[in-house]
């Protein structure tokens, strides 16, 4: 897979003397590898790094010979790729066949998610089933289903403060901050050292309109105390954005 295009070059020198005085050209030759777009239509399929629905379209790249940075003949093999237009993520397989084997991954997961719902209907009160299943969900952009299996077994739901953050996760990541920092506070009131329940409150309060900063930095101060990855660099963007 290309990543940036290589370049190497070369300096000959011919020196000829003329009239007591000395000439000479440099010649410049290298290669570097040319992206073009394939004539295919693009295929609308997920993308894996950014998870947009999005137009994914083949493109292919091959390495040119240089002269002068003028690419004048292929020296390499054409070679396949799928780009995403959002995040620009690079894939070494054609948009139909992403979007084949997402399939089928969407396929596996809908299947393990049957098996955990049918697991928690015979044990509705296993927190580690439950927490599970909405993190599939979750991960599948199934967030409504993640809130419907939070909601069907309260009994697990109530008795885990991680289930209590997952679910809070789960409405931050659908912009329904209230509900998610009453979540995160639940998460917090059974076991107030919970870093990542504490970070992603100060998030949802960053993110409300309009936005509490005192009570992000309080949460953010308390996601780092707590050691949670990131939480000082959320930490000083919320004072920064405090100050402003």
């Amino acid at each position: 897979m290309k990543a940036n295009p290589s370049r190497r070059s070369a300096i000959f020198a011919s020196r000829t003397r003329s009239l007591g005085r000395r000439r000479g050209f440099i010649i410049l030759f290298g290669s570097r590898s040319i992206v073009s777009n394939e004539a295919t239509p693009p295929v609308q399929t997920v993308c894996p790094r950014c998870t947009h629905h999005v137009p994914m379209r083949a493109k292919s790249y091959r390495t040119w010979f240089t002269l002068f940075f003028i690419p004048v003949f292929p020296i390499s093999g054409s070679t396949r790729f799928t780009e995403c237009p959002n995040c620009r993520a690079q894939f070494k397989v054609s948009p139909e066949e992403l979007q084949a084997r997402l399939a089928q991954a969407g396929q596996q997961q809908n299947q393990q998610a049957i098996a955990l719902y049918n697991s928690l209907r015979a044990s509705p009160a296993n927190s580690v089933t439950l927490n599970n299943l909405m993190q599939l969900y979750a991960s599948m952009q199934e967030f409504e289903q993640a809130v419907a299996a939070a909601r069907d077994f309260p009994q697990a739901l109530n008795s885990s403060e991680q289930c209590m953050t997952t679910l809070g996760r789960v409405l931050l990541a659908q912009n329904r901050f209230p509900e998610a920092i009453q979540w995160f506070d639940a998460a917090l009131a059974r076991n107030p050292a919970l870093g990542e329940a504490a970070y992603h409150k100060a998030l949802a309060h960053m993110l409300t309109t309009p936005p509490e900063m005192d009570k992000a930095i309080a949460a953010a101060r308390a996601a780092r105390n707590a050691g949670y990855p990131n939480a000082e660099a959320l930490l000083q963007e919320a004072e920064s954005r405090a100050r402003q």
